[in-house]
């Protein structure tokens, strides 16, 4: 009934990896195009790639004919700006797309150009964050996982907070107990 692999190549899945793309802007999208020729490269294999624009997916005919393609992606990409909240639009196109997607492993790309010096996560950062692990997925962004951005309510922020002296804590650690008169 089971028929045994016995060649390590016989067990490789021959079909090409798939890449949605979705984009915010014109400019952000030639960011991503780099970004994905340099994965191609890498891979090394046939990677068959979709690309889909905020505004596309502001259409509902066209909307649902993208979370049917991107279900049965490998890794999802998604280039746009950091700042901001996303738009309602592309939250429930999101939504809709972890719920056809199924148990699978893969990867969330998020490319997010920031216009500010890096600090604390942005609510784009976050969203996309937690959409990668409701869906299994690992998520992956273009900056150094050694950064030193912290996302709010995070453990990594409550660490970061606490070894932070402020003055009020200062006062508290310098100023000597008074010691009760003696009788």
């Amino acid at each position: 009934m089971f028929q045994q692999i016995t060649d390590k190549n016989e067990a490789k899945i021959s079909r090409a990896k798939g890449i949605a793309v979705i984009y915010e802007t014109p400019a952000i999208r030639e960011h991503a195009v780099r970004f994905c020729e340099r994965l191609a490269a890498e891979q090394g294999a046939p990677m068959e790639m979709n690309w889909w624009s905020f505004q596309l997916l502001g259409h509902p005919a066209l909307r649902s004919d993208a979370v049917e393609k991107a279900a049965g992606v490998d890794v999802m990409v998604f280039a746009m700006n950091a700042s901001g909240d996303l738009p309602e639009e592309i939250k429930l196109w999101i939504e809709r797309w972890i719920n056809k997607r199924g148990e699978r492993e893969g990867a969330l790309v998020g490319l997010l150009q920031r216009e500010e010096p890096r600090g604390m996560a942005s609510f784009r950062e976050i969203y996309l964050r937690h959409a990668a692990r409701r869906a299994g997925m690992d998520y992956l962004s273009h900056a150094a996982p050694t950064a030193t951005k912290a996302i709010p309510d995070s453990l990594d922020s409550f660490s970061e907070r606490a070894g932070q002296m402020t003055s009020v804590l200062a006062n508290i650690l310098h100023k000597h107990p008074h010691s009760p008169p003696m009788l």
